[in-house]
C-alpha cells in the first residue's frame, strides 16, 4: 500500500505541477488556453493508457500514470472555477463554448486515444 500511495504521489505531484505551468504560460485573462488544453491533453493520455492497461501497463503503471499523473494534471476544479467567473463577468457565451470545449473535447479525446492505441 505504502508503494501504491508513493507512485500515485510521484505521479500526480508531477502531474501537477506540469498543470501549473502550462497553466501560467496559457491561461489569459479572457479565455483559459491552459485549463482547457491540460484537460484536453490529459483525457487523450488517459485514453490511450486505458487502451494499453489491458496488456502493457503494469498496476504500478496505472497508479504512477492514470490515478496520479493524470490526475494531478487535469483539473475539474479549475474548470469550474474559471467557468463560474466567466458567467460572474456576464459572458454566457464564452462560458457556454469553454463547457462544451472541455465536456465534449474531453469525451472526444478519451474515445480517440483508446482508438489510436487499439
Amino acid at each position: 500500500m505504502i508503494r501504491t500511495l508513493l507512485l500515485v504521489g510521484i505521479g500526480g505531484g508531477s502531474g501537477g505541477i506540469l498543470r501549473f505551468l502550462i497553466q501560467r504560460w496559457l491561461n489569459a485573462p479572457f479565455f483559459s488556453w491552459g485549463t482547457l488544453l491540460v484537460n484536453g491533453l490529459g483525457c487523450f493520455l488517459i485514453g490511450v493508457l486505458w487502451a494499453l492497461s489491458d496488456r502493457n501497463l503494469s498496476s504500478d503503471g496505472r497508479h504512477l500514470l492514470m490515478s496520479g499523473f493524470c490526475g494531478g494534471f487535469t483539473t475539474l476544479s479549475a474548470f469550474t472555477l474559471e467557468s463560474n467567473g466567466l458567467l460572474q463577468d456576464g459572458r454566457a457565451g464564452t462560458f457556454l463554448l469553454y463547457t462544451f470545449a472541455t465536456v465534449a473535447g474531453g469525451l472526444l479525446a478519451t474515445f480517440a486515444g483508446y482508438k489510436l492505441m487499439t
